[in-house]
């Protein structure tokens, strides 16, 4: 959906340079230590802070160190480090205070009877602290080092991974949830949109054109339309012509994606993945790239690692650069990795870092 400001090379030239870093990045046992003790720490004496009004106040940070502590830990935070920049260190510590948010909210607002404000606070200050300890470690670590953010095939364990049920059920879950909650919020946005659409160059206002999802499956994916109603299906390029005003506008701050929530629902796609390629063109990649069907284990995404870390803008001849991070994502995807990754895309877009 967005890309950070430039592309992190992948070839074979940039891995054997001297100073190279490879993600992920398997922490120290120093650093396995101080990470989730200094993490507790913060989170514990800001819920107390928080909830020093309440009468169960001990109890409450308890619960909501516990839950955090058990999504960092399965997430294995504590294990290596997927922060490409420094500022992404703040993003996997959000998604880990985000997703322990539902559980420790209807355990805290009723069992404990904790003022949902304050368990709010709580965790918006657990997130922040823990951020602010997790860059700064990383910049001790790494400083300025190029990092290499690609793999070049997806391993057996990798695969299995993917393909077990509790990790499609997992995944499934969280994106189809999300979508959901999106949908409702952002129907006035989308609403908006259409009209807009339709004042400016008539119907349809969405466009629909068939890609292919999960295991080489086509599907029909939904955007908002974008360019001239006679535009054909050629690749679009920047700067093109047949591109409308509106649909500028749209590409730039990547709302005619919204519509590919309603894939989600569908369960053809999540929020997080690769990009959802035309068939004429993957097969053509198939073809030229032995490992290329390799990144269609998972459903494609919105967003995903490549868009976010390569570039949003692709051509046909950026396959093969594009393809390591895709597999990179397969490879080593969670739910708190997405979490993560939609919050980046998320400032990505509201701080204008798309190109």
């Amino acid at each position: 959906m967005t890309t950070d400001t430039q592309a992190i090379p992948v070839g074979q030239a940039d891995r054997a340079r001297q100073g190279v870093t490879h993600l992920p990045e398997r922490l120290s046992c120093r650093m396995r230590t101080v990470l989730p003790a200094s993490d507790i720490l913060v989170i514990f004496l800001l819920c107390l802070l928080a909830f020093s009004s309440a009468s169960n106040g001990v109890g409450a940070a308890l619960v909501t160190v516990t839950f955090i502590g058990l999504i960092s830990w399965n997430g294995r935070q504590y294990e290596r480090s997927f922060a490409v920049y420094a500022r992404d260190e703040a993003y996997y510590a959000c998604a880990s205070v985000l997703l322990a948010a539902l559980p420790a909210l209807v355990i805290l607002t009723t069992v404990g009877n904790v003022p949902i404000q304050l368990t709010f606070l709580a965790l918006a200050l657990s997130a922040l602290g823990s951020s602010v300890v997790r860059v700064r470690l990383h910049l001790q670590r790494r400083g300025n080092g190029t990092v290499h953010a690609g793999i070049e095939s997806v391993t057996p364990r990798g695969w299995a991974s993917r393909e077990s049920a509790p990790d499609r059920f997992a995944k499934g879950a969280f994106h189809m949830t999300l979508a959901a909650l999106l949908l409702i919020v952002l129907s006035p946005v989308m609403l908006l949109i259409a009209i807009a659409i339709l004042i400016e160059s008539g119907r349809p206002v969405l466009f629909r054109q068939e890609r292919v999802g999960r295991e080489g499956a086509p599907f029909v994916i939904f955007k908002f339309r974008t360019m001239r109603n006679d535009a054909g299906s050629d690749w679009v390029r920047p700067g093109d012509t047949r591109i409308t005003r509106l649909g500028a506008f749209l590409r730039r701050s990547s709302l005619d994606e919204l519509p590919q929530l309603l894939n989600v629902l569908a369960g053809k796609m999540s929020i997080v993945g690769p990009r959802p390629e035309m068939v004429e063109f993957a097969s053509s990649f198939s073809t030229m790239l032995p490992a290329y069907s390799q990144r269609t284990i998972v459903l494609p995404g919105i967003t995903g690692w490549a868009q976010l870390y390569y570039k949003r803008n692709l051509t046909p001849e950026d396959v093969r650069e594009v393809l390591p991070y895709d597999l990179f994502y397969v490879e080593y995807t969670s739910v708190v990795m997405d979490c993560a990754l939609i919050i980046k895309t998320i400032c990505e877009v509201l701080f204008h870092r798309a190109v």
